[in-house]
């Protein structure tokens, strides 16, 4: 009991909830119990202060480091997470509202060579033949199609 109340007192100097210096001395009178053959001289206080301080450290050591892993894992970051997923989700879908606007204020012809270009996922030669145009009219129409779209969608709002 002796060895216990020095073990309490030593412990207390470092850490604040009971239960943590519960849990100290009970592992302090652990190893203190294993290793006592090791203990040299009649006076065992000062040796038991050494093994509850030492352990008391290592708690605190292992909070310390378990708090800088904890942020990883903490739920406001998990939050963030999904939050920055869900941001994310959001820019693409206003990307899409914004793609077909645009698309929406073009000619019924050039919305035909976009769907089949793109929707349909046919090639330019198949293109010029399903509606019945040469196939360099088809390139250049498209390439002017995507220059203004892309302008029409990099202009300021």
């Amino acid at each position: 009991m002796l060895m216990r109340g020095v073990a309490v007192r030593e412990a207390r100097r470092y850490l604040r909830t009971t239960h943590d210096v519960d849990e100290v001395v009970q592992e302090a009178l652990v190893r203190a119990w294993r290793r006592r053959s090791s203990c040299r001289g009649e006076d065992r206080m000062p040796w038991m202060r050494q093994i509850a301080r030492n352990e008391a450290l290592r708690l605190i050591e292992r909070r310390r480091r378990r708090s800088e892993f904890e942020l990883l894992d903490d739920e406001t970051l998990l939050a963030g997470v999904a939050d920055e997923d869900a941001l994310q989700e959001q820019e693409g879908m206003l990307l899409r509202m914004e793609v077909e606007q645009v698309v929406g204020c073009l000619s019924v012809a050039d919305r035909q060579l976009l769907a089949l270009r793109y929707e349909r996922d046919l090639t330019q030669p198949e293109v010029a033949r399903m509606l019945g145009i040469p196939e360099g009219t088809v390139k250049i129409r498209l390439h002017r199609l995507r220059g203004r779209l892309r302008k029409a969608l990099d202009a300021p709002v």
